[in-house]
C-alpha cells in the first residue's frame, strides 16, 4: 500500500495543517507504511520537519505565482499525481476544501478509482463556513458536497470536528483521528517567580475567528497588576493593525507586545517563558498550539469552540464560553494565582499530553483505516 497525501501549501503562515500534516506522514512512514506529501510550492520556507532526512518523499509542484490560478500548476500537479497513485494499491488523502488543488483530487480520485480519505480541517464549522459564505455556497452547490460524498472516509480531528460534517449531510464512515503533539523536554521555566513581569502568551492566526478582540476587551476590564500579554503569530488579512488599534484605543498599550510569526525555536521559547496560555477561538477543529502549550506544560484557556474538555476535567486550565465576559473571568481568577499553583496546573496537563496525545498513536489509527480501505485489515471499531 503506498499513501499519497495532497495539500495547498506548507507555508507556516497557513496554519497548523502546515505543520501537522508532514508530521503525520513522518509518522506513518517511521510505522513502515510507503508515505508521498504533494505541494504546491511558490518559494516559500521549508518547514525544519520537511528537510533531507525525512523518510516520507516531499514533492513540490512548482508555480511563479497565485496558488489559487490551475493554470500556473494544473498540468505539474496532474503529472506528480499521476506519478505517485501509479499503483492500484493507493490511498488518497487531501487536506482542506474549497481550493482548485482540492477539486482536482476529489476528480482524480474518481477517474482512477482510487479509495479517498478527505480532512476538512475545521472548515465545515459553523463559524467558518461564514468566512466568505457567498463564495462557498456557490463552491458548496458546484462541486464541494459532491467532492465530500465521494470520499470513503472523512477525517476528523475531534468529535466536534466529526458532528460538523455530519450536520452538512454526510453519512460516510468518519475517523475520528486527533492531531499528535511534539512534546519535547520540558522547557526551562523563565517566568520570573521573584516578582517580576509576569505574561500571558497568545500564539496562533491572527484572525477574527481566534478571538483576539475579546481578549484585548476582557484583559481592558482586568489590567492584572504585573502582567503583560504577548501575542505571537503570523498576521492573516490585516487583522494585526486592527487589533493594535484597538489596544490603543483601550490604553493598553504598555501591556501587549506583538511578536509577529515564530520559528520552532523561537515557538518553545515563548512558551517557556509564559505564565499562562489563552486561545478564545470561536471555532477550532483542533487547537494544535493548545497541545503544545500543555506540552510545556503551561495552564491553558480556552473556548468551548476548542475540543479541549479535558483541559477541565484534568484541572490543567479554564474551558469557558465564548465571548468577553467568560473571558474577563477566567483572565481574573487565573492572573490572581500564584506562581506554584500555575506550575501544578501546567504539570497536570503535561502529563495528559504524554498520555493521550502522540504521533505514533496517530499514525496507527489512520494507517488501520487505510489498511480496512484497502481489504487489508478488518474496519476498525471506533470508526463512525
Amino acid at each position: 500500500m503506498k499513501i499519497v497525501l495532497t495539500i495547498a501549501a506548507l507555508h507556516s503562515s497557513l496554519g497548523g495543517p502546515a505543520r501537522t500534516v508532514p508530521a503525520l506522514c513522518r509518522a506513518m512512514a517511521e510505522a513502515g507504511a510507503k508515505v508521498e506529501l504533494i505541494t504546491i510550492s511558490d518559494g516559500e520556507a521549508s518547514d525544519p520537519r520537511q528537510g533531507r532526512d525525512n523518510p516520507f518523499k516531499l514533492t513540490r509542484v512548482a508555480t511563479q505565482a497565485g496558488r489559487y490560478s490551475p493554470r500556473t500548476w494544473h498540468r505539474h500537479f496532474k503529472e506528480a499525481l499521476a506519478k505517485a497513485a501509479m499503483d492500484q494499491d493507493t490511498v488518497l488523502y487531501d487536506v482542506g476544501l474549497w481550493l482548485p488543488q482540492n477539486h482536482f483530487v476529489a476528480k482524480f480520485a474518481l477517474e482512477r478509482g482510487l479509495p479517498l480519505i478527505i480532512s476538512p480541517r475545521g472548515m465545515l464549522s459553523a463559524r467558518a463556513l461564514q468566512v466568505s459564505r457567498w463564495k462557498k455556497r456557490l463552491a458548496w452547490l458546484a462541486y464541494q458536497k459532491a467532492d465530500l460524498k465521494s470520499a470513503a472516509v472523512l477525517h476528523a480531528t475531534s468529535e466536534a470536528e466529526a458532528d460538523d460534517c455530519r450536520r452538512r449531510g454526510l453519512t460516510q464512515p468518519i475517523a475520528v483521528v486527533p492531531n499528535g503533539i511534539d512534546v519535547p523536554a520540558l522547557p526551562s521555566r523563565n517566568t520570573n517567580p521573584n516578582g517580576g513581569t509576569r505574561s500571558v502568551l497568545f500564539l496562533s492566526r491572527l484572525h477574527p475567528i481566534k478571538g483576539l478582540k475579546d481578549l484585548v476587551e476582557a484583559w481592558a476590564r482586568v489590567q492584572p497588576v504585573g502582567w503583560r500579554m504577548i501575542i505571537a503569530g503570523p498576521d492573516e488579512d490585516r487583522h494585526q493593525k486592527e487589533i493594535e488599534t484597538l489596544v490603543k484605543t483601550l490604553g493598553l498599550g504598555e501591556q501587549f507586545s506583538f511578536v509577529g510569526p515564530v520559528g520552532d525555536k523561537e515557538k518553545w521559547e515563548l512558551y517557556g517563558a509564559a505564565d499562562l496560555f489563552v486561545l478564545p477561538s470561536y471555532s477550532e477543529s483542533f487547537g494544535q498550539a493548545i497541545g503544545e502549550a500543555l506540552a510545556a506544560g503551561v495552564p491553558v484557556i480556552t473556548t468551548r469552540a476548542t475540543p479541549w474538555q479535558e483541559i477541565e476535567s484534568c484541572r490543567c486550565g479554564w474551558w469557558i464560553e465564548t465571548g468577553v465576559e467568560p473571558l474577563a473571568r477566567a483572565l481574573q481568577t487565573a492572573t490572581q494565582l500564584d506562581v506554584s499553583e500555575l506550575d501544578e496546573m501546567g504539570q497536570r496537563g503535561r502529563e495528559m499530553v504524554l498520555n493521550n496525545y502522540s504521533w505514533r498513536s496517530s499514525a496507527e489509527r489512520m494507517l488501520t483505516v487505510m489498511q480496512w480501505l484497502t481489504s487489508k485489515a478488518e474496519k476498525p471499531s471506533w470508526l463512525l
